[in-house]
């Protein structure tokens, strides 16, 4: 369900910003704000899921949180990159037009 929310929150927001930007008249704000909505969220979920570290951190940080606190990152890094998923659609069509 947080899933839904969470695609359903980065539709409302990207619909948002496209809208305020066609309104004004200015274009260039869904490649900026929705791409850099997108690139931050890349790169948080890159770091929750641990993408950026190397082997020896990785098992460090393997065997030093619990279970629980495991399963919380990567479901957090996984709702991140869904809110994302939308703005990055939009700024990719932005640039393709």
């Amino acid at each position: 369900m947080r899933k839904k929310h969470a695609f359903f929150a980065g539709v409302c927001s990207m619909i948002v910003i496209c809208s305020a930007a066609f309104m004004l008249q200015h274009h260039e704000w869904i490649g900026f704000i929705s791409g850099g909505i997108s690139i931050i969220g890349i790169v948080m979920s890159g770091l929750l899921i641990g993408a950026w570290t190397s082997g020896e951190e990785t098992r460090a940080a393997y065997h030093s949180e619990t279970k629980e606190h495991r399963m919380w990152r990567l479901e957090t890094a996984f709702l991140v990159m869904i809110f994302a998923l939308p703005h990055m659609a939009a700024s990719v069509l932005y640039i393709l037009m």
